[in-house]
């Protein structure tokens, strides 16, 4: 799975979700690919699922692949998220 962790200049806080999404995934015991990159320059990246702040839903508005998060630090909410995301698919 290819995932993509998005803020607004790709170096600060899509870095920290990068991190927080990889121990969620390994929780999780699912392999993945993590990116992180500024919203404004993903525009062609194929991947399987977008993370983000709740700040950037708006430049992600109707990406139907975009999962936000409150607290980029906190795994379980991460975890939680990615499960409902999965599941819903």
């Amino acid at each position: 799975m290819k995932i993509l962790c998005v803020c607004g200049l790709g170096m600060g806080s899509s870095l920290i979700l990068k991190m927080t999404v990889e121990k969620a995934m390994k929780e999780l015991g699912l392999y993945c690919d993590v990116q992180h990159e500024a919203a404004g320059t993903m525009a062609g990246l194929q991947v399987d699922l977008i993370l983000a702040a709740n700040d950037f839903s708006g430049e992600l508005d109707g990406a139907q692949n975009a999962v936000f998060v409150d607290n980029i630090m906190n795994v379980a909410e991460v975890k939680e998220k990615i499960e409902a995301y999965l599941n819903s698919q």
